[in-house]
C-alpha cells in the first residue's frame, strides 16, 4: 500500500484481496498461478499485521481484534490454496496438514472478531472437502501433565488471571502455556483437539502402509512383521505449531523458480 488509506478503505482493501484469492480455491487452477496468489497473500498478511500493530499502539482493542481476524482468515485461505498445490504435487500428507491449518484459521477468525463470522461457511466447505479429498483418518489424543499453566497474554499462572483461553485480547488469542510438561497417556479418538495428530502408517507384511496415500515403504534392515503381533503404527501425537496457517508460502511450498512459470509441453 503506497498511499495512506482511511479505515473503511483499508478494510475494503483487505476484503478485495480475500475476494481475489477466492478465485484460486479450486483444484483445477494453474499451480504456478496459485503459488503466485499465495505470495500475494503473504504481502496482504504483512499489511494486515502492520495495521493491527497501529491499532494496538492506539489501544483500539476492537480494531486490533478485527485485524487479527483478517490475519486468521487470510492465513486460512492461503493454506487452502497450498493444499491444492500440494495435492497436485502428489504430496497428500502435507496437503492434509494444510487442510487442517485452513480449518484452524477459519475457527480462529471467528473467535477473533464477530466481523469474520462468515468464515463459518468456509469452514463447512473445508469439512466437505476433507471428506472428498481424503480417506477417513484415525486420530490421536495425547494427555500431558504440567507443573503449571501460564497465560499467553499476561504471563501469569492461569489460576491467577482472568483471561479466557481462545478469546481475543488486543490482537492476540489467549492460549495456555504448559510449563515442564510430561506425557501421561495417548488415546485413539473420533473428535481430536488437533487433526494433525493421527495415525500416519501401519505395519503390513510388505512394509509400512501410509493411511492417506496407501503407499508402501519397505522395512528397514532389522525390522520385521508377524501376523500374531499387536498392530504397530506410526503416529503424530503432538503438533507444536499452534497457528500453522501463519506459516509462509516459501516455508510450505518452497521458493518459486523460473521453471514454475514455463508452459508445460507434452
Amino acid at each position: 500500500m503506497s498511499k495512506k488509506l482511511s479505515l473503511p478503505e483499508l478494510i475494503e482493501h483487505f476484503n478485495d484481496g480475500i475476494k481475489e484469492a477466492e478465485n484460486f480455491l479450486c483444484l483445477a487452477r494453474s499451480s504456478p498461478l496459485q503459488h503466485e496468489q499465495c505470495l500475494m497473500l503473504d504481502v496482504l498478511l504483512y499489511n494486515v499485521a502492520k495495521a493491527k500493530q497501529i491499532a494496538v499502539t492506539n489501544h483500539n482493542e476492537d480494531l486490533a481484534n478485527l485485524f487479527l481476524g483478517f490475519e486468521c482468515a487470510i492465513g486460512a485461505m492461503r493454506s487452502e490454496i497450498m493444499m491444492y498445490v500440494l495435492l497436485k504435487r502428489d504430496d497428500a500428507n502435507a496437503a492434509w496438514d494444510r487442510l487442517v491449518a485452513a480449518q484452524m484459521g477459519c475457527l480462529d477468525a471467528m473467535r477473533a472478531h464477530q466481523g469474520l463470522s462468515n468464515c463459518a461457511k468456509r469452514l463447512a466447505d473445508l469439512q466437505d472437502l476433507e471428506r472428498v479429498f481424503f480417506p477417513p483418518q484415525v486420530f490421536i489424543s495425547a494427555g500431558f501433565v504440567s507443573i503449571r499453566l501460564d497465560c499467553s497474554i499476561c504471563g501469569q499462572p492461569t489460576s491467577q488471571c482472568n483471561h479466557l483461553r481462545g478469546r481475543p485480547y488486543m490482537g492476540q488469542l489467549c492460549e495456555f502455556i504448559h510449563r515442564q510438561p510430561r506425557g501421561d497417556h495417548i488415546a485413539l479418538v473420533e473428535v481430536p483437539a488437533d487433526k494433525r495428530c493421527r495415525v500416519v502408517s501401519f505395519k503390513t507384511k510388505d512394509g509400512h502402509k501410509n493411511r492417506i496415500t496407501w503407499e508402501l515403504t519397505p522395512y528397514s534392515e532389522g525390522e520385521s512383521y508377524s501376523e500374531n503381533e499387536v498392530l504397530e503404527v506410526s503416529t503424530i501425537f503432538l503438533a507444536l505449531q499452534r497457528f500453522p496457517y501463519m506459516e509462509s508460502t516459501e516455508k510450505v511450498l518452497g521458493p518459486m523458480t523460473p521453471s514454475d512459470l514455463l508452459p508445460k509441453i507434452a
